[in-house]
């Protein structure tokens, strides 16, 4: 074999890929061994069938150069064995021997291999042939890669139409809903208005207030989410004392919990003058909130605590509702998701999203646990800075509930 300046090129610092040698003569294990290290590979040697599985059984190889003649179990036994296993199948097999006839070669290719080599070898060809093998294991796996995120994307697409459209559906039964109370009662206004007593007026002005609140709470949702996806969403922190604007929207979240359910909420440590964006923080607030009386039982608690620490001021909202199977729980932010477990429980699937989006907007950071029949704890904190309270300004007051705000969602990034 021809040597020729070969086995002293220019030394390589990055592995160019992992190769198992198969030989039974050690003599051909150390000169290949050598040989590959100086151009670069990473290189393990076994002197018969069975340590080559066992080393293979270990490591995975990039590529594997095989002698046929060898004790006990010969080349073409461990090729058959290694394409018979799923994870061996794919490694490239080179066989490398002295057997020279047609038939030798041809059983080598229906085993299993990829490429032979005849001894005595010449060693410009034998690193042609291992590098022409390695690059295109390589570009397999990188189609294999490429073909694996474009069906992952694919399915996330068609997922992602699905969900629209049932949110589509929702929203417009959502809208629908409202709207058609909003022109009953208009009309009945209308036509027998002059005939009904004042508290029925006042009653049916009072259904078509909260109609119309709830379209303007839709509207909000669907605003927020696509300003903080368009990145137009601006963050407009201004000292608040945490402690009652949380207490206030406690009070204000309680009729949405009725007799059925209490919202219990605590204040670990004095945050009476905190910077943050009200606007923002009562759309976090809100949001987790309604979820955790929607989604609990008659007769539950959420609890609701507040932390005000050095750097951070803590949230956490924590029910004892149906809970979020695990499988859903990485996507459960995602707009329009909602989990496989909501059964007719109606939602658009935005509620998470807004908060996650609020969170982040803030520079903050969210946490879920939850487990089946077990209820769920969301846990926030905000980057704040404790400011000097000013006694001339009051805490700002808080939206009316699923109603008009100090900023309309048009205004968020102004």
């Amino acid at each position: 074999m021809d040597l020729s300046n070969s086995l002293c090129p220019p030394q390589i610092e990055s592995s160019k890929g992992n190769i198992l040698i198969v030989d039974d003569t050690p003599s051909n294990l150390r000169l290949l061994s050598t040989i590959l290290v100086q151009h670069g590979y990473e290189v393990r040697s076994a002197i018969n069938g069975a340590a080559a599985l066992m080393a293979i059984e270990a490591t995975l190889p990039d590529l594997i150069l095989l002698d046929i003649n060898m004790p006990r179990m010969n080349g073409y036994d461990v090729c058959a064995q290694l394409k018979a296993q799923e994870d061996t199948k794919d490694i490239p097999i080179i066989f490398l021997s002295a057997l020279d006839e047609t038939t030798d070669k041809v059983r080598a290719f229906q085993v299993g291999g990829v490429d032979y080599i005849t001894k005595p070898f010449q060693v410009e060809e034998v690193l042609v042939r291992v590098e022409t093998q390695l690059s295109q294991q390589r570009l397999k796996q990188e189609l294999e890669a490429a073909r694996t995120e474009a069906l992952k994307a694919l399915a996330q697409e068609k997922e992602l139409n699905r969900l629209k459209s049932e949110f589509v559906s929702m929203i417009t039964h959502d809208f629908r809903s409202p709207l058609t109370s909003i022109q009953g009662f208009a009309e009945l206004l209308h036509r027998a208005g002059q005939n009904l007593s004042p508290d029925t007026i006042d009653r049916y002005f009072k259904k078509i207030d909260t109609a119309v609140e709830h379209l303007l709470h839709l509207l909000d949702e669907v605003l927020l989410i696509g300003g903080i996806e368009t990145g137009k969403i601006q963050v407009k922190p201004v000292p608040i004392d945490l402690e009652v604007f949380c207490r206030e929207l406690t009070d204000m979240m309680q009729p949405e919990a009725g007799s059925t359910h209490q919202i219990d909420f605590r204040c670990n440590h004095t945050c009476n003058s905190v910077s943050v964006d009200p606007t923002l923080l009562q759309q976090i607030l809100t949001n987790l909130l309604s979820n955790a009386i929607k989604y609990s039982p008659d007769g539950g608690v959420i609890q609701f605590e507040l932390d005000c620490q050095t750097e951070v001021v803590m949230f956490q909202i924590k029910d004892n509702g149906i809970g979020i199977p695990p499988e859903n729980q990485p996507q459960l932010f995602e707009t329009f998701y909602r989990g496989s477990n909501v059964g007719q429980i109606r939602g658009t699937g935005l509620g998470l999203a807004v908060v996650k989006r609020c969170v982040e907007a803030h520079g903050g950071e969210l946490q879920l646990q939850s487990g089946i029949g077990t209820g769920t704890t969301i846990r926030f904190t905000l980057p704040v800075q404790p400011t000097h309270p000013n006694p001339d300004s009051a805490a700002p007051t808080l939206l009316s509930h699923r109603g008009e705000s100090e900023r309309s969602p048009s205004e968020w990034d102004k």
